[in-house]
């Protein structure tokens, strides 16, 4: 690291933890008794926007050490609420590419020795006011970052000095005593249904933002979202995230109740993501080693020769998710459609998981099971493209390791939780995989292939074991860990891959 980049993160990491001091200070006032609601017993969601502490109006709810930054009321009906976030992550990767040199043709051997094996610590800072001056309008912002330390080819998500990560306004205006209509205009997270199109990133250090329209309407339990957006791009240094130029994301997201089916919920969609340049595999060529960006390089747009063609995407689909008793599901079908380059993109995805919980037993254990398969291209050689692109996927969709992005795959897996105590859960499970198509190869986050596309190959892609730990040790401390041992199968075995395996160890704050 450049004496430049060094001091920026110093700089940084003293600046954020120097404001939170002084908000721990001097934000200590009390408010007077307006309504009495029942305070939540869960800790803050993940989806900080969506916390609501009017009910601290009361004092006799205020019995948390941090109240007196949840609800600081300014005037007759306003209120101003802080909250925060430190996550402290240790992870270690062995062979996190499967030693693939596909994807690093641009650099050299012992370079991709070394950023294929890595042990390193990260840390992510997050901080934010939500200020409501009335009922019908907000203003909610949030502050952002994230350090790295100790990783051979830092990836895009590792690194962002500091930045804004949100900030919008909401108009809202009640249209019947059950109908609000909230118009959001600004920097957001967006996050619908399982995450599986539309997700924050928890996973990965740097969260993900889009700057955006959004109109939503909730009802009875009905809910309705139409938004027009642009993904913001993650910059290393600070105040310079900006939107990806070119690249549209809009669409329409409803979710209905099922009134036969007390407990589930029916989603339906649809997304379309306009982008200049779109990157998918490749057939073989013999002795050429393709250049393909490094595994550390920008999601968008691509970096240097060779140009992509142009993607325009299109996404149906439906989902169905609840709990009926001790069974629990969350089953998506999605069609997608469109153009790349001047071939037509035809695309699917189908992803189950789905529990049973024994609740009467002790430790409550949960056994359940995944399923799914997602489309990968038939023919690399013609201009049309079957190989599913997953979006703005959630971070690491089959494990914390994020070793396999859901394209080109099928595959399956069971697991067995348990939870011995409340606050303390602990998940076994596996997924084993193969190629959907012969003519596709696998990817890793985000979208980028790791081996070259080849029919004559196995299509057997490998399983991972997967195990995970979390502890709730207060309601503002976790402590989770993970770890995963990804077995090769045919296909790596045969582009001289080798098995992977990956560990991590965190520490979240959260008031």
């Amino acid at each position: 690291m450049s004496s430049s980049n060094r001091a920026q993160t110093i700089s940084a990491t003293v600046s954020c933890r120097f404001l939170w001091a002084v908000l721990l200070l001097v934000l200590g006032s009390r408010g007077q008794a307006q309504v009495a609601v029942p305070r939540p017993e869960s800790p803050p969601p993940w989806i900080r926007y969506n916390e609501d502490y009017s009910f601290l109006a009361d004092p006799n709810q205020r019995t948390d050490p941090f109240d007196f930054l949840k609800y600081i009321p300014l005037g007759d009906a306003g209120y101003l609420s802080f909250g925060g976030e430190a996550r402290e992550r240790f992870e270690s990767y062995t062979n996190e590419t499967f030693n693939s040199t596909f994807l690093t043709a641009e650099t050299s051997s012992a370079t991709m020795r070394r950023t294929d094996d890595n042990s390193y610590f990260l840390q992510r800072y997050l901080l934010h006011a939500d200020y409501h001056p009335n009922e019908w309008l907000r203003f909610f912002g949030q502050m952002q970052s994230s350090l790295e330390c100790g990783r051979y080819g830092p990836r895009v998500t590792d690194r962002d000095a500091i930045d804004l990560h949100q900030m919008f306004v909401d108009l809202k205006h009640r249209i019947s005593s059950e109908g609000v209509l909230v118009l959001r205009v600004g920097r957001q997270e967006m996050s619908f249904g399982a995450e599986r199109l539309v997700g924050v990133r928890e996973g990965p250090n740097d969260r993900r933002a889009f700057d955006a329209v959004r109109l939503s309407y909730k009802q009875h339990g009905l809910t309705l979202d139409t938004f027009m957006s642009r993904p913001v791009e993650v910059d290393p240094g600070q105040f310079d995230d900006q939107n990806v130029r070119g690249v549209l994301f809009w669409g329409a997201y409803a979710t209905v109740p099922c009134p036969s089916l007390p407990g589930l919920k029916l989603d339906f969609y649809y997304l379309g993501l306009s982008k200049p340049a779109g990157r998918f595999t490749v057939a073989t060529m013999p002795n050429v080693l393709l250049p393909v960006p490094p595994i550390y390089a920008q999601s968008f747009p691509p970096m240097g020769p060779p140009a992509f063609p142009r993607e325009e995407r299109h996404t149906i689909g439906t989902r169905l998710a609840g709990t009926v008793g001790n069974w629990d599901m969350n089953n998506e079908v999605l069609y997608q459609f469109g153009e790349f380059g001047s071939g037509d993109i035809q695309a699917f995805w189908i992803a189950a998981d789905n529990g049973y919980t024994f609740k009467n037993l002790r430790f409550q254990p949960r056994l359940g099971l995944r399923a799914g398969i997602a489309s990968g291209d038939r023919n690399p050689n013609n201009p049309d493209l079957d190989t599913l692109n997953p979006l703005f996927v959630r971070g690491n969709y089959f494990s914390e390791a994020g070793l396999l992005a859901p394209q080109n795959l099928m595959g399956f897996g069971p697991s067995i939780r348990i939870k011995p105590d409340r606050a303390v859960s602990a998940e076994l499970g596996c997924v084993t995989l193969w190629r959907e198509s012969l003519g596709d190869s696998i990817y890793r986050p985000p979208g980028i292939p790791i081996f070259p596309a080849n029919n004559e190959l196995g299509r057997y892609v490998g399983t991972e074991l997967i195990l995970g730990t979390a502890w709730q040790a207060t309601p503002h401390i976790g402590v989770a860990a993970a770890y995963s041992h990804f077995f090769a199968g045919d296909f790596i075995d045969q582009n001289h891959g080798d098995d992977a395996d990956f560990g991590a160890l965190w520490l979240t704050f959260r008031f």
